[in-house]
């Protein structure tokens, strides 16, 4: 629980000292900005003429705990602060509520709760799959018939992933790799050097040529031109009990390239730091920022493989 001094009325804050709200241990008893244990916090206040407390390790009071530290804070005229532990996502759009006489604390709408947003970006994604399908066609006949030659077999590779809300689509893709790469169908992220593509996929893979189709998933409303890139349902049901907020990308379409992407964060690479970029992608989005995102993407193919 840290308690500090304002110094003055548009200024930052001095940082007093603090005090431990459960039972402190031998290192943290030689602190010297410790101030003194919890039930001393009263006149510990008045002592260093504080004006704002701010508790930090909520978790471990029981709520006659918390109430205890409010009604010091109260007695001696101090700002009593909380931080929201149970919101430690989306924190930027943490808003005060009421529902009747109850106070409450919760996420307020993200910018694409927004009617007019969500009409914006679908928009876009439709004008932008339409020309995009038109430009592609070409490309989808030339290297479908490349891959046909190298591995006869379908052109096309149709996988299941998971969208918006939980809801199941196809992906479609032109295929990248030999016909049954997948050994009993077990999900495998592409590797370095994978020895399961084709030669015409290793081209394809590095230019994203393989995710031309799926302009058609966009038009039909499955995927966005730019978000949180979708999964494989079986993948999901073992990261989102594995990394927390995971299941957060789901609240919007995903899309053909995302924030995440573009940073380097793709493929076989550090799965709390592409949650993270979709994330925040989801606290900030804008029309500019989805342009930024598609201009980026023809530059930014790093561990696309």
């Amino acid at each position: 629980m840290q308690i500090k001094k304002a110094l003055g009325e548009h200024s930052d804050m001095e940082f007093i000292g603090w005090v431990q709200a459960i039972r402190p241990n031998p290192i943290a008893a030689l602190d010297k900005h410790r101030l003194g244990p919890l039930h001393e916090l009263g006149s510990i206040l008045k002592k260093n003429a504080a004006d704002v407390v701010i508790l930090t390790e909520s978790e471990n009071l029981q709520r006659e705990g918390v109430l205890a530290v409010a009604k010091a804070c109260e007695n001696e005229h101090v700002q009593f602060k909380m931080v929201p532990h149970f919101f430690d996502i989306l924190v930027s759009h943490l808003r005060p509520d009421r529902i009747g006489e109850i106070q409450l604390l919760g996420v307020d709408s993200l910018p694409l709760s927004g009617y007019r947003n969500r009409v914006a970006k679908r928009s876009i994604d439709i004008v932008g799959a339409l020309v995009g399908l038109c430009l592609s066609a070409p490309m989808i006949l030339i290297f479908g018939g490349l891959v046909y030659w190298e591995s006869p077999g379908p052109i096309l590779f149709k996988q299941i992933r998971q969208g918006r809300n939980g809801q199941l689509f196809y992906i479609i893709k032109i295929r990248s790799m030999q016909m049954n790469a997948e050994v009993n169908g077990k999900p495998k992220w592409a590797q370095p050097n994978d020895q399961r593509r084709l030669r015409v996929g290793t081209f394809m893979r590095k230019w994203n040529i393989d995710e031309v189709p799926q302009f058609w998933n966009v038009l039909v409303g499955e995927m966005s031109l730019v978000g949180p890139r979708p999964e494989r349902p079986e993948l999901i049901a073992r990261f989102k009990s594995k990394f927390p907020h995971y299941q957060a990308r789901h609240m919007c379409r995903p899309g053909m390239t995302g924030w995440a992407q573009v940073n380097g964060w793709r493929g076989n690479t550090d799965l709390e730091e592409r949650i993270r970029h979709d994330i925040w992608y989801l606290e900030n989005w804008s029309v500019w920022l989805d342009l930024r995102i598609m201009f980026q993407t023809f530059f930014k193919r790093e561990n696309a493989y």
